[in-house]
């Protein structure tokens, strides 16, 4: 199993190894920025996907043990108010509970491993690779037919046959799990929970804009602003399958 420790101090590294002594200056840094990611495209890819993908599965790994931990005092509440009327004398124990149950929370850092490994390796580097040596062959413009056309290879090829596929495959290695399994896995969540559909309702529009307003070198960092939200999405799927 990949240990996480080890991973975000790659990330660390990278960023340190990026970072300027001089005063911060807005206009300074903007153009720093707009260089560094012209002159290190994966990198910079990789930097921005792996905080990005291991950022939203702890916000989904924090809301989904605050609805988890909800359920539980509203359940235990219930049992008390029963156990109650039988017994007047009985004193309620809802601020235990809850004391209980934030110390019973922790964050599943093999889980956000799978999604910083995801996030940087495929959705980083993997795409910036896609995005600016691939799909150009389709047409280099900005126009109608060109955007359409790229639009419809991504999401109709590398999103249900590669990438995604690839989240499952990432975290069936560290959870050891054969190939098959994690296909089989991702087959089932295609059709019973909508992981497909839910995809190409947030990224249809996004990579419309992806590939006729955005430039190329910030294209990977549009993306992994809006698949933020995406990767909550996928992080709660994953974390029942």
């Amino acid at each position: 199993m990949v240990h996480i420790k080890v991973l975000l101090a790659t990330v660390l590294a990278l960023v340190a190894s990026t970072a300027s002594s001089h005063p911060f200056n807005p206009s300074r840094a903007a153009s720093a920025i707009n260089l560094f990611y012209k002159n290190n495209p994966y990198k910079g890819a990789f930097l921005t996907c792996s905080i990005k993908g291991c950022s939203a599965d702890l916000v989904a790994q924090y809301i989904a043990a605050s609805k988890a931990s909800a359920k539980e005092r509203e359940d235990e509440s219930k049992e008390d108010n029963a156990l109650s009327r039988l017994n007047p004398l009985k004193k309620a124990r809802g601020g235990d509970l809850a004391v209980l149950a934030k110390k019973k929370f922790s964050f599943d850092f093999s889980r956000s491993a799978v999604f910083l490994i995801y996030g940087g390796c495929y959705q980083g580097c993997a795409n910036e690779f896609i995005y600016n040596n691939i799909l150009p062959r389709l047409g280099t413009g900005t126009d109608m037919k060109t955007v359409a056309k790229k639009v419809a290879a991504d999401m109709g090829f590398f999103a249900p046959v590669i990438c995604i596929p690839m989240a499952y495959l990432v975290k069936g290695l560290l959870r050891g799990r054969g190939l098959r399994e994690s296909y089989a896995s991702y087959l089932d969540d295609v059709v019973n929970k909508g992981v497909l559909f839910k995809n190409w309702m947030i990224f249809i529009p996004a990579q419309c804009l992806t590939f006729s307003v955005i430039p190329q070198h910030f294209r990977v960092s549009f993306v992994a602003g809006v698949s933020f939200f995406w990767m909550i999405i996928l992080s709660s799927i994953l974390s029942e399958s």
